[in-house]
């Protein structure tokens, strides 16, 4: 008994490791036949293609150890149901008898879904060049929704699969080949288990049972792990700049369960948005839209924000797309500009750009975080005001900048000192268009670290290196960076006296931090400017906020101080005729979500049919114009929202329940207990408006849709 005991756990053992293999097999071999498609859009080097096979394994070994243990799960209470609990303590083998048959049975079970998902997703990847996603289970819901509903979608859903379907020369040819690659993954493990393993197996001899056992529950352990102490989230965070290969490392059962459980976290209603009294979401959507485009036509009643687009009638338009460099300085702060401190100018590279550049003297961050400030530069969408929507929504739809510039021929990328994984930047990239992002890991070696990562001397050095290379190619690029030596703890390091006496005479440390980067800063650029690797190109240098810190002689301004940033648009001078470029200083209200429609305006690029809260600016760079702009801001360090204007600022508190105004300097005008408002009634429900219909469509992922629009760009 004790031998058919012992004979009926081998079998067991060899059950388990056979199919927790084949699970890792075919995931693996849709990952080999999808590497066709992903060398059209780009050709690996041997390290990056070995670094996505080895990461794309490890996440293989998570969904196939969890797909395992469901299986045995399944198996071990059908063998329960058959011969009890008293079976399993007096006759142990007589379970295993039971449970060996029914683990076939449900590892076959869960073999069949895991391919018919991989199937689902090889034909998904090969339309969107992306593992099954929020737009990809909308769509299954809206194929599964009553034909009565959601205003047909169901019948659209249905004519657009039948549609697919039909076009049988499309599809059948791709899906011969991956039934293919996956019969020859399948019959070579199984030879090889037979031939090889199996024999192996029979011929190792370990001291006990228990070892063997102990030994494969580890090897299991370590592959639900994905053999990485973060588990699933080392997969999210693979060092792969390519943002191709990146997504192909992905395992996309993985992928779309995140994207499954950013589905359920959206499903808010708009009663739970935090203003309680906010007015009717139809009005507000109304009042939003009559505020941001009075002129343009809105499209579809469940997107708020898509809209006809077109240029503005008197912007500036390039001949031939023009290179794009958008610099991020962290915590830029308008307010920091042109100030001297004893006989040490703090800025003095950018004070002298503001006379070589278009200066907007009335920019804004729309939000008070790097991850916001980001969003709404390339995306042109507001912030949420709670958790950042690059964080908890990135697997939304959007339209961004750099998904735009891919169409037009762009070559995009983003250079960042820190980690990849900084404001789930990596995964929101890999979705909206960047081909490339380098972060610190892809510094050279004896590359200098301060505070929190590179310092910005080497950051702008290897964005010289980036441009170098992209002009000696002659197509035209995005590149974006951000800086990070004038973040919190302002560790920049002490190479000039202008620094050092700054750090030593100066309490703020941001001073000093932010000398070395206009140092810093000046030398790249000066560089770039010297070798004609600007040729060609608009340079646009902002702060992806204002100061962190409450700075400021007065309550309002030390909170609208954190959207002070300040913009410079620059243009070489084979870009310059008296029609395209003005260098001034501008008093035009503009905030980042108008870079992304101005930068694509420039260039021909602007989509007939977008979800832009911003506006093209073209037409600043060469005259004054748009006097009726709005800026709305968002801040969760104070818990408001703001609306900038010409006539001035206003804030709302929701701690309070308050408003309050300010001139554009954030200097307080009045409030409700000191005097008289200022501005009119109708300011107030515009910015309430704006709020609640930005974080409703966010939220419930109608911003855009590509899957509704995609195809009228």
């Amino acid at each position: 008994m004790m031998q058919r005991w012992a004979d009926a756990r081998a079998s067991i053992r060899k059950s388990v490791l056979f199919w927790w293999i084949l699970f890792v097999v075919i995931q693996m071999a849709e990952r080999v036949f999808l590497l066709r498609d992903a060398m059209e859009q780009e050709m690996p080097s041997g390290p990056l293609l070995l670094k996505t096979l080895l990461v794309g394994v490890r996440g293989d070994f998570i969904t196939a150890t969890f797909a395992l243990v469901l299986a045995g799960i399944g198996a071990g209470g059908w063998a329960l149901l058959r011969q009890g609990w008293t079976a399993l303590r007096h006759s142990p083998w007589l379970f295993a008898l039971s449970f060996r048959p029914a683990l076939h049975v449900g590892c076959l079970l869960a073999g069949l879904l895991l391919f018919v998902l991989l199937c689902v997703d090889m034909g998904y990847y090969g339309f969107n060049r992306q593992h099954m996603d929020f737009v990809f289970l909308e769509y299954i819901g809206d194929l599964l929704a009553p034909a009565a509903t959601t205003e047909g979608t169901n019948v659209q859903a249905m004519q657009q699969t039948g549609a697919e379907l039909e076009d049988t020369g499309k599809w059948a040819r791709r899906l011969a080949l991956f039934l293919a690659i996956q019969a020859a993954g399948i019959l070579l493990w199984w030879w090889s288990f037979s031939a090889a393993v199996v024999p192996a197996l029979d011929r190792w001899r370990p001291g006990s049972g228990f070892q063997a056992n102990a030994l494969l529950v580890v090897a299991l352990v370590a592959g639900g792990a994905g053999f990485h102490h973060s588990g699933p989230y080392g997969i999210r965070i693979a060092p792969i700049g390519s943002m191709v290969y990146y997504t192909l490392a992905q395992n996309p059962i993985l992928f779309a369960a995140e994207a499954l459980r950013i589905a359920v976290v959206s499903r808010g209603t708009m009663e739970q948005r935090a203003n309680t009294e906010a007015m009717p979401y139809e009005v507000a959507v109304k009042t939003a839209q009559q505020l941001l485009a009075p002129a343009d036509t809105f499209v579809d009643p469940r997107y708020p924000f898509v809209r006809t687009t077109a240029p503005s009638p008197d912007g500036v338009r390039f001949s031939k797309p023009a290179n794009i460099l958008l610099v991020f300085l962290e915590g830029l702060d308008r307010r920091y500009l042109g100030q001297t401190y004893g006989e040490v100018k703090g800025t003095p590279f950018l004070d002298r750009l503001k006379n070589d550049s278009v200066y907007f003297q009335n920019f804004f961050s729309n939000g008070v975080q790097t991850s916001r400030g980001l969003f709404a530069t390339l995306c042109s969408t507001f912030p949420r005001q709670g958790a950042a929507a690059m964080k908890t929504r990135y697997a939304h739809d959007y339209l961004c900048l750099p998904s735009l510039l891919q169409r037009q021929g762009y070559r995009t990328e983003m250079v960042i000192g820190q980690h990849r994984d900084l404001n789930r930047l990596q995964t929101f990239a890999a979705r909206n268009g960047l081909h490339q992002l380098i972060d610190e890991g892809d510094f050279p070696a004896n590359a200098e670290r301060a505070g929190l990562g590179i310092v910005d001397g080497a950051l702008f050095d290897l964005c010289y290196e980036r441009i170098k290379l992209r002009q000696s190619e002659g197509k035209p690029f995005f590149l974006t960076t951000l800086t990070l030596s004038t973040h919190h703890p302002f560790a920049a390091p002490l190479n000039h006296p202008d620094v050092q006496l700054l750090q030593q005479q100066v309490q703020d440390k941001y001073v000093a931090a932010l000398r070395y980067t206009d140092l810093e800063l000046e030398r790249v650029f000066t560089r770039l400017v010297r070798e004609g690797l600007l040729r060609n190109t608009v340079v646009v240098i902002l702060g992806d906020h204002g100061r962190h810190e409450p700075v400021g002689s007065t309550d309002i301004e030390r909170k609208a101080g954190h959207f002070a940033s300040p913009l410079f648009i620059w243009m070489d001078e084979s870009l310059r005729t008296p029609a395209t470029y003005r260098p001034r200083p501008v008093s035009v209200i503009a905030s980042q979500v108008d870079l992304a429609p101005t930068l694509l305006a420039l260039n021909g690029g602007l989509p007939a049919l977008g979800s832009f809260a911003g506006h093209d600016l073209s037409c600043v760079l060469v005259r004054d114009c748009l006097p009726n702009q709005v800026a709305y801001l968002t801040s969760v360090y104070d818990n408001l929202v703001g609306l900038a204007s010409a006539e001035g600022l206003l804030l709302y508190s929701f701690a309070t329940a308050h408003f309050q105004e300010a001139t554009l300097n954030f200097e307080s005008v009045s409030d409700e207990q000191t005097g008289p408002r200022q501005l009119p009634a109708s300011r107030d429900r515009e910015l309430m408006a704006l709020y609640e219909v930005a974080n409703v469509a966010l939220d419930s992922n109608r911003l855009w849709s590509w899957r509704e629009f995609g195809t009228r760009l």
